[in-house]
């Protein structure tokens, strides 16, 4: 199952803003903005959300507040909300690239990719140096099956920003779609070693060892998923179809019933490979 990350929102400081004048307009609601940033960064985004509300109460032309409190608003799926706020936030401010970039990414996870190219589109004009824009762009390419394009700006991103994990996660998932297994291997390392608590990362490269025929490591990786995220159904899903290659039905049986149970939507992927799985000799 292809699987792809979407990278962090991006919050944006009053410095970095082309247009600071609109925070000024304010004390009150620069102090309410700074710190509803504070609070996001500690884990409180309820009470992040209540103070870019008061900013912008304080200032309606604060686009630096909608365009964060869409970002807070998104981290607990009020996705509608996040595109308002990103919306208003764009319109106040035309040239802020990371409202587009941020507008993107909702767009994406509703599947709506024509407008998400383009603001992805835009906020790459606005910022040819925003690795966000290129990732994200990146995510909607691969859904579209353009594997070429996402290769290409995955590899934009990680030249860009070679520090997010996430980004050589996605263009490993591309290069395994591709059949590139070495090219694959290599960037689900280079984000383990950035971040090694990467649940999916591990999944994902439990199924390119699974793909080599190398099914000892291809356990180790499921099982390292399944540790960091016990929900993770996916990786329930690819343990059971290694231990069935490996002749272990019980254990495989077991791990297909707790992936159904954590999502039933997984079997026809698990369906599909037992055929597979059936048609070719335990290795």
């Amino acid at each position: 199952m292809r699987k792809v990350f979407l990278v962090a929102t991006l919050l944006v400081g009053i410095a970095s803003s082309p247009v600071p004048l609109h925070a000024q307009k304010s004390r009150q609601g620069a102090g309410y903005f700074k710190r509803a940033n504070q609070r996001y960064a500690r884990g409180d985004i309820e009470g992040a959300i209540a103070d870019f509300g008061i900013a912008i109460m304080a200032d309606s032309s604060f686009a630096m507040a909608y365009n964060n409190r869409g970002v807070a608003r998104e981290r607990i799926g009020d996705i509608g909300g996040a595109i308002a706020d990103y919306s208003e936030a764009i319109e106040i401010n035309p040239r802020l690239a990371e409202g587009y970039a941020n507008r993107c990414r909702t767009y994406m996870s509703r599947r709506d990719f024509e407008r998400a190219i383009t603001d992805c589109d835009e906020a790459i004009r606005l910022n040819p140096k925003l690795a966000q824009a290129y990732d994200t762009r990146g995510s909607i390419l691969f859904e579209k099956g353009d594997l070429d394009g996402a290769l290409a700006d995955y590899g934009r991103a990680i030249a860009i920003n070679p520090h997010v994990a996430e980004s050589y996660s996605n263009r490993g998932t591309v290069r395994r779609a591709r059949g590139d297994l070495a090219g694959a291997l290599a960037d689900y390392n280079s984000a383990l070693k950035l971040n090694p608590r990467l649940a999916k990362t591990y999944n994902n490269r439990g199924n390119v060892w699974r793909d080599k025929g190398q099914l000892e490591p291809a356990i180790l990786d499921f099982d390292k998923a399944i540790e960091l995220d016990p929900g993770l159904a996916i990786a329930y899903a690819s343990r059971g179809l290694v231990k069935l290659s490996q002749g272990k039905s019980v254990e495989a049986e077991q791990d297909f019933t707790q992936s159904l149970k954590l999502n039933a939507s997984l079997k026809p992927f698990i369906d599909e490979g037992i055929r597979t799985v059936i048609r070719r000799p335990h290795q």
